[in-house]
């Protein structure tokens, strides 16, 4: 079983212009975690995901793991009063410029592998030919159905 047996290809994807605060509608609106971000031609350019935009709204002494106990972290307002200030910020600001991808005739195996071994939580893993094009896209969750 390849990757091209397995991947969406009817993907959702924001362009490097779109708002953060397009990116948050997103993310809310289809309960995604995360979306490729392409070109006009449908060149893979990133990905942006919901961790992306909580490192960038959180206090760094909460993302960095300095205040285990943020009970006594500032008020929800502060981290609202953030991500206003965000909002218009373009995503190509925020997403990973190079995220891990897979050619379509890449194992399922290699998929699972690759999605375990990379350092940040892989939400998706973009398929793209030869040139970088987005093909379409494997989640943990299409693994997961082809082990089951």
């Amino acid at each position: 079983m390849k990757a091209r047996d397995i991947m969406t290809t009817a993907v959702e994807t924001l362009t490097p212009d779109a708002t953060i605060a397009e990116a948050v509608r997103h993310f809310s609106a289809t309960r995604r975690h995360a979306f490729p971000v392409v070109d006009a031609t449908g060149k893979l350019l990133g990905t942006v995901n919901i961790w992306h935009v909580l490192q960038h709204v959180l206090p760094p002494y909460i993302v960095s793991g300095d205040l285990p106990d943020v009970r006594f972290a500032p008020d929800l307002n502060q981290l609202h009063e953030r991500l206003a200030s965000m909002r218009e910020q373009p995503v190509r600001a925020i997403m990973n410029r190079e995220p891990p991808t897979v050619r379509p005739t890449q194992s399922v195996l290699e998929c699972a592998a690759l999605i375990l071994n990379t350092p940040k939580t892989v939400h998706l893993l973009p398929v793209v030919d030869d040139a970088g094009h987005l093909l379409g896209v494997v989640a943990p969750f299409d693994v997961i159905k082809e082990i089951a």
